[in-house]
Protein backbone atom coordinates (compact mmCIF):
# COMPACT_ATOMS: atom_id res chain seq x y z
CA UNK A 1 0.00 0.00 0.00
CA UNK A 2 1.18 3.51 -0.79
CA UNK A 3 2.43 5.19 2.41
CA UNK A 4 1.45 8.80 1.76
CA UNK A 5 0.03 10.71 -1.18
CA UNK A 6 1.19 14.28 -1.75
CA UNK A 7 -1.20 17.11 -2.58
CA UNK A 8 -1.00 20.84 -3.19
CA UNK A 9 -3.43 23.22 -1.57
CA UNK A 10 -3.67 26.01 -4.12
CA UNK A 11 -3.24 28.76 -1.53
CA UNK A 12 0.46 27.91 -1.85
CA UNK A 13 0.52 29.33 -5.40
CA UNK A 14 -2.30 31.82 -4.86
CA UNK A 15 -1.48 34.45 -7.51
CA UNK A 16 -1.95 31.96 -10.37
CA UNK A 17 -5.26 31.55 -12.18
CA UNK A 18 -7.41 28.49 -11.54
CA UNK A 19 -6.46 26.45 -14.61
CA UNK A 20 -2.80 27.42 -14.21
CA UNK A 21 -2.93 26.14 -10.64
CA UNK A 22 -4.19 22.80 -11.89
CA UNK A 23 -1.53 22.60 -14.59
CA UNK A 24 1.30 23.59 -12.23
CA UNK A 25 0.20 21.04 -9.63
CA UNK A 26 0.23 18.24 -12.17
CA UNK A 27 3.49 19.37 -13.80
CA UNK A 28 5.27 19.43 -10.43
CA UNK A 29 4.33 15.79 -9.86
CA UNK A 30 1.73 15.98 -7.09
CA UNK A 31 -0.81 13.18 -6.68
CA UNK A 32 -3.63 15.46 -5.58
CA UNK A 33 -4.93 19.00 -5.53
CA UNK A 34 -6.94 20.86 -2.90
CA UNK A 35 -8.84 23.67 -4.60
CA UNK A 36 -10.47 26.71 -3.02
CA UNK A 37 -14.09 26.85 -4.08
CA UNK A 38 -14.09 30.64 -4.30
CA UNK A 39 -11.60 30.26 -7.18
CA UNK A 40 -14.07 27.97 -8.95
CA UNK A 41 -16.98 30.33 -8.27
CA UNK A 42 -14.97 33.25 -9.66
CA UNK A 43 -14.10 31.23 -12.77
CA UNK A 44 -17.76 30.33 -13.31
CA UNK A 45 -18.83 33.96 -12.78
CA UNK A 46 -16.47 34.90 -15.62
CA UNK A 47 -18.59 32.81 -18.00
CA UNK A 48 -17.05 29.37 -17.74
CA UNK A 49 -18.61 26.09 -16.63
CA UNK A 50 -17.82 23.83 -13.69
CA UNK A 51 -17.53 21.04 -16.26
CA UNK A 52 -14.51 22.87 -17.75
CA UNK A 53 -12.75 22.70 -14.39
CA UNK A 54 -13.68 19.02 -14.03
CA UNK A 55 -12.17 18.30 -17.44
CA UNK A 56 -8.96 20.13 -16.54
CA UNK A 57 -8.69 18.07 -13.35
CA UNK A 58 -9.42 14.82 -15.16
CA UNK A 59 -6.90 15.63 -17.90
CA UNK A 60 -4.29 16.39 -15.24
CA UNK A 61 -4.95 13.08 -13.50
CA UNK A 62 -5.16 14.70 -10.06
CA UNK A 63 -6.96 13.24 -7.06
CA UNK A 64 -9.42 15.59 -5.33
CA UNK A 65 -9.46 14.47 -1.70
CA UNK A 66 -10.64 17.77 -0.23
CA UNK A 67 -11.74 21.30 -1.01
CA UNK A 68 -11.85 24.61 0.88
CA UNK A 69 -14.47 25.43 2.28
CA UNK A 70 -17.88 25.81 3.94
CA UNK A 71 -18.54 28.72 6.30
CA UNK A 72 -20.96 29.83 9.04
CA UNK A 73 -22.04 26.27 9.88
CA UNK A 74 -21.79 26.93 13.62
CA UNK A 75 -24.25 29.84 13.58
CA UNK A 76 -26.47 29.73 16.74
CA UNK A 77 -29.29 31.72 15.13
CA UNK A 78 -31.59 29.24 13.40
CA UNK A 79 -32.53 31.50 10.50
CA UNK A 80 -28.90 32.38 9.78
CA UNK A 81 -27.93 28.73 10.10
CA UNK A 82 -30.53 27.70 7.51
CA UNK A 83 -29.18 30.39 5.19
CA UNK A 84 -25.67 29.01 5.70
CA UNK A 85 -26.94 25.51 4.91
CA UNK A 86 -28.45 26.70 1.64
CA UNK A 87 -25.13 28.30 0.68
CA UNK A 88 -23.38 25.09 1.69
CA UNK A 89 -25.66 23.03 -0.54
CA UNK A 90 -24.64 25.09 -3.57
CA UNK A 91 -20.96 24.63 -2.79
CA UNK A 92 -21.45 20.94 -2.12
CA UNK A 93 -23.12 20.50 -5.49
CA UNK A 94 -20.13 22.17 -7.14
CA UNK A 95 -17.70 20.00 -5.19
CA UNK A 96 -19.60 16.86 -6.19
CA UNK A 97 -19.52 17.89 -9.84
CA UNK A 98 -15.74 18.28 -9.54
CA UNK A 99 -15.34 14.82 -8.04
CA UNK A 100 -14.20 16.06 -4.62
CA UNK A 101 -14.29 13.52 -1.78
CA UNK A 102 -14.63 15.87 1.23
CA UNK A 103 -15.01 19.56 1.93
CA UNK A 104 -13.53 21.53 4.82
CA UNK A 105 -15.88 23.17 7.31
CA UNK A 106 -14.07 26.32 8.44
CA UNK A 107 -14.63 27.19 12.12
CA UNK A 108 -16.12 30.35 13.59
CA UNK A 109 -13.78 32.94 15.03
CA UNK A 110 -15.75 33.33 18.24
CA UNK A 111 -16.11 30.85 21.10
CA UNK A 112 -19.07 28.51 20.68
CA UNK A 113 -20.44 25.93 23.15
CA UNK A 114 -19.32 22.39 22.35
CA UNK A 115 -22.91 21.15 22.47
CA UNK A 116 -23.93 23.64 19.77
CA UNK A 117 -20.89 22.82 17.60
CA UNK A 118 -21.64 19.09 17.81
CA UNK A 119 -25.28 19.65 16.89
CA UNK A 120 -24.47 21.93 13.96
CA UNK A 121 -21.76 19.65 12.65
CA UNK A 122 -24.18 16.74 12.74
CA UNK A 123 -26.69 18.78 10.75
CA UNK A 124 -24.02 19.81 8.26
CA UNK A 125 -22.95 16.17 7.91
CA UNK A 126 -26.54 15.18 7.09
CA UNK A 127 -26.59 17.65 4.20
CA UNK A 128 -23.06 17.01 2.98
CA UNK A 129 -23.24 13.22 3.15
CA UNK A 130 -26.52 13.34 1.26
CA UNK A 131 -24.66 15.17 -1.52
CA UNK A 132 -21.73 12.76 -1.45
CA UNK A 133 -19.13 15.21 -0.11
CA UNK A 134 -18.91 14.86 3.70
CA UNK A 135 -17.83 17.95 5.60
CA UNK A 136 -14.64 17.83 7.67
CA UNK A 137 -14.08 19.94 10.81
CA UNK A 138 -11.19 22.39 10.60
CA UNK A 139 -9.56 24.21 13.51
CA UNK A 140 -7.69 27.52 13.22
CA UNK A 141 -4.99 28.23 15.77
CA UNK A 142 -5.45 32.00 15.71
CA UNK A 143 -9.21 32.18 16.43
CA UNK A 144 -10.88 32.28 19.84
CA UNK A 145 -13.20 29.37 19.19
CA UNK A 146 -12.30 26.05 17.56
CA UNK A 147 -8.53 26.52 17.63
CA UNK A 148 -6.95 23.20 18.61
CA UNK A 149 -6.79 19.59 17.48
CA UNK A 150 -8.56 18.73 20.72
CA UNK A 151 -11.48 21.07 19.92
CA UNK A 152 -11.98 19.67 16.43
CA UNK A 153 -11.83 16.07 17.60
CA UNK A 154 -14.30 16.74 20.43
CA UNK A 155 -16.80 18.00 17.85
CA UNK A 156 -16.22 15.12 15.45
CA UNK A 157 -16.32 12.49 18.18
CA UNK A 158 -19.40 14.11 19.68
CA UNK A 159 -21.26 13.83 16.39
CA UNK A 160 -20.53 10.07 16.49
CA UNK A 161 -20.80 9.59 12.74
CA UNK A 162 -18.75 7.22 10.61
CA UNK A 163 -18.47 9.92 7.94
CA UNK A 164 -17.16 12.55 10.35
CA UNK A 165 -13.54 13.68 10.03
CA UNK A 166 -11.24 16.49 11.04
CA UNK A 167 -8.66 18.29 8.88
CA UNK A 168 -5.47 18.72 10.92
CA UNK A 169 -2.83 21.32 10.08
CA UNK A 170 0.72 21.42 11.45
CA UNK A 171 0.94 25.21 11.65
CA UNK A 172 -2.49 25.49 13.31
CA UNK A 173 -1.48 22.81 15.81
CA UNK A 174 1.56 24.91 16.67
CA UNK A 175 -0.24 28.26 16.67
CA UNK A 176 -3.16 27.10 18.82
CA UNK A 177 -1.07 25.04 21.24
CA UNK A 178 -2.47 21.61 20.32
CA UNK A 179 -0.82 18.60 21.94
CA UNK A 180 0.92 16.36 19.44
CA UNK A 181 -0.02 13.33 21.56
CA UNK A 182 -3.70 13.94 20.82
CA UNK A 183 -3.12 12.47 17.36
CA UNK A 184 -2.59 9.08 18.99
CA UNK A 185 -6.21 8.93 20.16
CA UNK A 186 -7.83 9.88 16.83
CA UNK A 187 -8.73 6.89 14.62
CA UNK A 188 -7.22 6.98 11.15
CA UNK A 189 -10.61 6.90 9.44
CA UNK A 190 -11.59 10.14 11.17
CA UNK A 191 -8.66 12.06 9.68
CA UNK A 192 -9.22 13.74 6.33
CA UNK A 193 -6.26 15.29 4.48
CA UNK A 194 -3.45 16.61 6.67
CA UNK A 195 -2.34 20.16 5.88
CA UNK A 196 1.44 20.03 5.71
CA UNK A 197 3.71 23.01 6.44
CA UNK A 198 6.14 24.21 9.10
CA UNK A 199 6.52 26.93 11.71
CA UNK A 200 9.38 29.42 12.05
CA UNK A 201 11.10 30.06 15.37
CA UNK A 202 10.29 33.79 15.15
CA UNK A 203 8.10 35.68 15.78
CA UNK A 204 6.78 34.05 18.97
CA UNK A 205 4.02 31.49 18.46
CA UNK A 206 1.21 33.77 19.66
CA UNK A 207 2.24 36.51 17.21
CA UNK A 208 2.44 34.36 14.10
CA UNK A 209 -0.04 34.67 11.25
CA UNK A 210 -0.75 32.50 8.22
CA UNK A 211 1.87 34.48 6.30
CA UNK A 212 4.64 33.06 8.51
CA UNK A 213 4.15 29.46 7.35
CA UNK A 214 7.23 27.96 5.74
CA UNK A 215 8.09 24.87 3.72
CA UNK A 216 8.06 21.57 5.63
CA UNK A 217 11.46 21.03 7.21
CA UNK A 218 12.36 24.72 7.17
CA UNK A 219 10.89 25.39 10.62
CA UNK A 220 10.95 24.07 14.16
CA UNK A 221 7.96 21.69 14.34
CA UNK A 222 8.73 17.97 14.88
CA UNK A 223 7.21 16.98 11.54
CA UNK A 224 8.85 13.56 11.41
CA UNK A 225 7.08 12.71 14.67
CA UNK A 226 3.75 13.58 13.03
CA UNK A 227 4.59 11.31 10.11
CA UNK A 228 5.53 8.50 12.49
CA UNK A 229 2.24 8.84 14.35
CA UNK A 230 0.35 8.63 11.08
CA UNK A 231 2.30 5.53 10.10
CA UNK A 232 1.59 3.95 13.48
CA UNK A 233 -2.17 4.24 12.92
CA UNK A 234 -1.89 2.99 9.31
CA UNK A 235 -3.14 6.27 7.87
CA UNK A 236 -2.40 6.20 4.16
CA UNK A 237 -3.88 9.34 2.70
CA UNK A 238 -3.04 12.83 1.45
CA UNK A 239 -0.60 15.33 2.93
CA UNK A 240 -1.60 18.67 1.43
CA UNK A 241 0.97 21.48 1.24
CA UNK A 242 -0.83 24.60 2.48
CA UNK A 243 1.16 27.84 2.65
CA UNK A 244 0.12 31.50 2.60
CA UNK A 245 3.58 33.00 2.46
CA UNK A 246 3.80 36.21 0.35
CA UNK A 247 7.53 35.66 -0.17
CA UNK A 248 6.72 32.44 -2.00
CA UNK A 249 3.93 34.08 -4.01
CA UNK A 250 6.49 36.58 -5.35
CA UNK A 251 8.67 33.80 -6.75
CA UNK A 252 8.31 31.57 -9.82
CA UNK A 253 5.22 29.61 -8.76
CA UNK A 254 6.26 26.55 -10.74
CA UNK A 255 9.44 26.47 -8.68
CA UNK A 256 7.47 26.98 -5.46
CA UNK A 257 5.32 23.96 -6.32
CA UNK A 258 8.37 21.87 -7.23
CA UNK A 259 10.36 22.81 -4.14
CA UNK A 260 7.31 22.29 -1.95
CA UNK A 261 6.87 18.70 -3.12
CA UNK A 262 10.58 17.99 -2.72
CA UNK A 263 10.54 19.30 0.86
CA UNK A 264 7.31 17.45 1.71
CA UNK A 265 8.84 14.15 0.69
CA UNK A 266 12.02 14.87 2.65
CA UNK A 267 10.04 15.93 5.73
CA UNK A 268 8.30 12.58 6.22
CA UNK A 269 11.60 10.73 6.44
Amino acid sequence: MREFFFGLNTSTIQPAGLLDKIRMTAAAGYDAIELWINDVEKYVAEGHAVADVRKALDDAGLMRPSMISLRDWCEPDEVKFQQALEAAKRRLDTARELGVKRIVAGPPREVVPLELAVKRYGQLLDVSVDRGVPASVEFLGFVDGINTLEDAWAICAGAARAEGTITPDIWHMFRGGSRLETLDSIPADHLSVFHWNDCPAEPPREQQTDSHRVYPGDGIYPIKQVAEKLRAKNWHWVLSLELFNPSYWAQDLREVARIGLEKMKASVG
